[in-house]
């Protein structure tokens, strides 16, 4: 298979600021380059397109060229022969500038797959208009490694496969040729729907892994030992995401915690302690009471702007009802869009 990689990784990041060889132990380089060097060794074609030389030093971009890995500032003449395109490029805008240009090169029926740039949904809207016109044989879909490549936590892909929207981006054999990749590496291959595969495999997993655990707690709680209606449990998990998600996108981070109270909500969330087995309401409880000052400060200090608190799928819903399905599904996709501007 013929595969180019677009992006070494920022070793300065992961050596000097992170600390990856201490903290998580694997191998450098790491990132974008790494993932090259384990698809040439385990056989594939693989060229490594990265304009700016020096974000590897000369040791790195040995090991690079020794594995069988070419190298290419060209990121068009680099796609020109890839059966997978795989953007280990930098978050929002610079993507989307890489995949508009690597477009028109790439051969017939190649699979542009993201990383943690972009929802592979999202990068499939902003490239509409060419994907739909000129070339329709392209697929979107993602190698998402859901770890630093290098590190022993790498050992499986992310890949997006049939959408939840019935938005089908990438031909199954598309898909399938992701997986074939990322299992011909060693690695374990897991296909989730394009757009839920940002939420488990980016790095906000970490608030997805304690949101969803908090939700599971909550569910067996409010049913098994409340008693209360599922559809109750449920709408209530419902109105308590969705006006966080709300908060953060009109007032950012420190809007949404000032809006919930830090204080306040250990208090009320204590009412909720009816198990000895709540390990993940301690550790939220035991959190959000050792808040220091200065992040108090950061807090209080913080704006809540005007938010209107709507179920989404309820909304979108009502607009495909009062605008038409055409016009509805403009709007949601503009709305995608913004997220990532």
């Amino acid at each position: 298979m013929k595969v180019t990689v677009y992006g070494a990784g920022n070793q300065k990041l992961y050596i000097e600021n992170l600390n990856l060889p201490e903290k998580y132990g694997g191998e450098a380089p790491y990132g974008g380059s790494r993932m090259a060097i384990e698809f040439a060794e385990a056989g594939h074609e693989v060229t490594l397109a990265e304009p700016a030389r020096e974000i590897l030093d000369d040791d790195h971009w040995n090991l690079v060229e020794e594995a069988g890995v070419t190298v290419s500032e060209d990121d068009a003449e680099a796609a020109r022969e890839a059966e997978v395109a795989v953007l280990f490029t930098p978050f929002g805008k610079k993507t989307f500038e890489i995949a508009k240009n690597i477009l028109p090169e790439l051969p017939e029926n190649a699979v542009i797959a993201n990383t943690c740039t972009v929802s592979p949904v999202v990068l499939y809207y902003v490239l509409e208009k060419e994907l739909r016109m000129e070339r329709r044989d392209i697929g979107i879909a993602s190698m998402h490694p859901a770890a630093v490549p290098g590190t022993p936590q790498h050992e499986h892909y992310v890949i997006g496969g049939h959408a939840t929207s019935d938005l089908d981006i990438a031909t199954d054999e598309q898909i399938a040729r992701c997986v074939e990749l990322a299992e011909s590496s060693g690695k374990k291959a897991y296909v989730v729907p394009a757009d839920v595969s940002s939420a488990v495999a980016d790095m906000g997993s970490l608030v997805t892994a304690v949101a969803l655990s908090g939700v599971l707690d909550y569910y067996y709680v409010g049913t098994k030992i409340i008693g209360a209606p599922e559809e109750m449990v449920e709408k209530q998990i419902l109105m308590t995401l969705q006006t966080m998600a709300s908060l953060v996108e009109t007032s950012g981070v420190r809007g949404m915690a000032r809006a919930m109270n830090p204080e306040l909500l250990v208090k009320s969330a204590k009412s909720m302690h009816l198990l000895e087995e709540q390990e993940e309401l301690d550790a939220a409880l035991r959190k959000l009471s050792d808040l220091n000052e200065d992040v108090m400060k950061w807090i209080e200090g913080a704006g809540v702007n005007h938010t209107d608190l709507v179920a989404a799928q309820a909304l979108t819903s009502e607009l495909k009802t009062v605008m038409g399905e055409r016009a509805a599904e403009g709007t949601i996709r503009r709305c995608m869009r913004k997220m990532f501007e």
